[in-house]
């Protein structure tokens, strides 16, 4: 599975976020760090919403849109660059046997 993510420079590192997972928040130091932890945070999630048989979350164009333009707009609200970049998390499906 492929969800797509928003990270956003900070001063000091990034934050990120999942769209397609609301709540799914993580930041780290650098890019790479940043990546590492929201994937982990993805894993999480979803081993949480198996375990409470939850369906999978669908990402749709129009809600990864939606976000870069909330996202760009609090940025300018704050006075921030209007620079944010996605990029996608692969995760492995859990199969149940």
């Amino acid at each position: 599975m492929k969800f797509t993510v928003i990270l956003e420079p900070e001063s000091i590192g990034y934050s990120i976020h999942c769209p397609a997972l609301p709540g799914c928040v993580s930041q780290g130091d650098s890019r790479e760090e940043a990546m590492a932890n929201i994937r982990e945070a993805i894993e999480g999630i979803l081993a949480l919403r198996e375990k409470h048989n939850m369906p999978l979350p669908e990402e749709t164009p129009e809600l990864v849109s939606q976000e870069i333009r909330c996202c760009l707009s609090e940025r300018k609200a704050e006075g921030l660059p209007l620079k944010i970049e996605t990029d996608e998390v692969e995760v492995a499906p859990k199969v149940a046997v």
